[in-house]
């Protein structure tokens, strides 16, 4: 008799992935930070509802509303990088939040695997459009570029098991 591995979510389970340490909090600099810095945790969650997802045995198909959550966290996401890249930016460091969010924004749009890795290649060649001195700014445009390639990762994976 084999035991079948068992799969929690970490949508389910309370506080498994804590909001960016120190980041969000009265003293963020900016309101565009704080946005910001609430789409990259949006951007986290719905990648692992994806993962989730992709994982037939993780779920029960005959669960309802599994998949609408994953969709809902998506559409959250656009929602919240259109309010960091529609701002008035307050500082220099507000700039590449800004430009960082369009690009998650026109990523998580992206209807093909090329478009998605054009996304993020123009990430990588444009990389000073992505960077600044302050530190919690840059913790937070990193974990983004994280996110960015994970989005990416899903992408190649879902390619890889499409039927042919």
């Amino acid at each position: 008799m084999t035991t079948a591995p068992v799969i929690t979510r970490s949508s389910v389970a309370k506080d498994l992935h804590p909001a960016l340490p120190g980041l969000i909090s009265d003293e963020a600099p900016t309101p565009i930070f704080r946005t910001f810095a609430a789409l990259v945790d949006a951007v986290e969650t719905a990648v692992e509802l994806e993962r989730d997802l992709s994982h037939v045995m993780s779920w029960d198909p005959a669960s309802s509303g599994f998949a609408e959550a994953a969709e809902n966290q998506w559409q959250d996401c656009l929602r919240l990088a259109f309010d960091v890249f529609a701002a008035s930016a307050a500082t220099a460091d507000d700039q590449p939040l800004q430009r960082m969010a369009m690009l998650l924004h026109f990523l998580i749009e992206s209807t093909g695997l090329d478009e998605a890795l054009h996304f993020q290649q123009l990430m990588y060649a444009h990389r000073d459009l992505f960077s600044t001195e302050d530190p919690g700014v840059r913790e937070a445009l990193n974990r983004a570029a994280r996110q960015v390639d994970a989005i990416v990762e899903m992408a190649v994976t879902a390619l890889d098991f499409a039927p042919v």
